[in-house]
């Protein structure tokens, strides 16, 4: 199980199976969800899920990247149920979460040149 989290932990944004998942830890499906609950305390599905938040929160707090461009890197294509997902679990908004805990100063917009509206 161990050798199976640190395996979701690099892949997590790939299209995961739990079937192979089972496979990879040489164990049936069934017996493969129990073990892993056993010894994390999560199905493998809430498992993954948490990793990919980790990775959200992450983004959100280091880079500027657009929420639906991390969404989709941390391996979700649908927005709207990441979106569910992480305030449901995190308890406010991808953007909240980054207005309170981003340490990357917004971008500024450069100064305009004032132009001559004087003929030469």
């Amino acid at each position: 199980i161990g050798e199976v989290q640190g395996w979701l932990e690099q892949h997590y944004a790939n299209a995961i199976v739990i079937d192979e998942l089972a496979e990879r830890a040489h164990l049936g499906p069934r017996t493969f969800k129990r073990r892993f609950k056993e010894a994390t305390g999560e199905t493998p599905l809430s498992y993954l899920q948490h990793l990919r938040i980790e990775a959200a929160k992450h983004a959100l707090e280091s880079t500027r990247r657009q929420t639906a461009q991390i969404i989709w890197d941390v391996g979700y294509e649908d927005a709207s149920s990441f979106r569910r997902l992480f305030k449901r679990n995190v308890g406010c908004t991808m953007e909240e979460y980054r207005r309170r805990f981003s340490y990357v100063t917004p971008q500024r917009s450069k100064p305009q040149l004032a132009t001559s509206n004087s003929r030469e």
